[in-house]
């Protein structure tokens, strides 16, 4: 979603030079951007859970190789304020910041791009520039063409994901045993699946033996998972990493949400579509941007029933097909 901010600096200013500090695991994903200047990378593990001994091994280094450098424009787009630490030494012009204490954080119920575009730019109101999420088009690893590239139709399933370095988001998940029926039900029909997560999502596979899916959970790099996101007619997963890489990849995506909004999240655009559980429960969305409700049981993601996403995912499969036939 941050991309949104590299493609409006690039509409204003073709030549902007950009250097962007980052984790290590989003590194790939930037890099295959590829219009990035400079690329620091830390060891945000370290960062966010180490002892104090840890993150100063990874702020000093990074402190000595920014200090008294010059910029335009310096911005933080995470409300967490030990981001700011990282940019001390920087001289900048502008300083912009997202933060949980004033206007600059974002707003409830706002898609989160066009907040990074308002960070970047400065303006809010009807005069705010509309994120455009840039396509990012990755070559698909030469091991997977046969696989994919002879599929009729082709179906992502991404079950896991919901968890960062800090914690992990149960709430968010749709359960796994639903997934694993719509997946039977697209098998039946003839499609394509594709089971996809990272390395710790190996848990999700029980709940698939027997079932004749293409299984690349924690066999991918996040553009290799954008590469295979882009050859599928249909991205299904909840509120998580996946989602957005499927965005990214300009792939169709069935969205499942229950404790987020899903309006701050996935752009309505036509090729996408939300099942937003929880209708009658005065406690949807829990989400504040930091906390989750007290809940017991993610009854919103329950509300999500199986007939309701097949019939959602073969209506989006159908209408995908009779565009390509066009």
């Amino acid at each position: 979603m941050a991309l949104s901010m590299l493609d409006v600096l690039f509409r204003k200013n073709s030549n902007a030079r950009v250097t962007w500090v980052c984790g290590k695991t989003i590194e790939p994903l930037l890099r295959a951007f590829g219009r990035i200047h400079e690329i620091i990378v830390v060891d945000d593990a370290k960062l966010l859970k180490g002892n104090s001994f840890e993150k100063a091994a990874v702020i000093v280094p990074l402190w000595l190789r920014l200090l008294g450098r010059r910029f335009d424009l310096v911005v933080t787009a995470h409300p967490d304020v030990r981001y700011k630490w990282l940019s001390l030494p920087v001289l900048g012009k502008v300083r912009r910041a997202f933060r949980r204490d004033g206007r600059t954080e974002p707003v409830p119920g706002r898609f989160h791009p066009n907040e990074y575009v308002r960070l970047i730019t400065g303006i809010d109101g009807p005069h705010a520039l509309k994120a455009r999420i840039p396509e990012l088009r990755c070559t698909l690893p030469e091991f997977l063409s046969p696989f994919l590239e002879r599929a009729t139709l082709l179906v992502a399933l991404a079950p896991g994901g919901a968890k960062n370095l800090l914690r992990d988001d149960v709430l968010r998940r749709w359960p796994v045993e639903r997934y694993a029926a719509v997946c039977e039900m697209l098998l039946n029909k003839g499609v394509q699946v594709v089971l996809t997560g990272s390395s710790s999502d190996i848990w999700v596979r029980d709940f698939f033996k027997g079932l004749a899916v293409i299984d690349l959970i924690g066999k991918l790099s996040l553009p290799d998972l954008v590469a295979v996101y882009g050859c599928c007619d249909l991205v299904i997963t909840h509120d998580s990493g996946p989602l957005h890489l499927a965005a990214l990849a300009g792939a169709p995506v069935l969205g499942l949400f229950g404790p987020t909004n899903p309006h701050e999240k996935l752009s309505l655009n036509g090729r996408n579509r939300v099942l937003w559980g929880g209708d009658d429960l005065a406690c949807r969305p829990c989400y504040d941007g930091k906390e989750y409700a007290n809940c017991p049981r993610n009854l919103c993601m329950h509300d999500i029933s199986v007939e309701r996403v097949n019939r959602e995912a073969l209506q989006l499969l159908e209408r995908g097909r009779i565009e390509k036939s066009v």
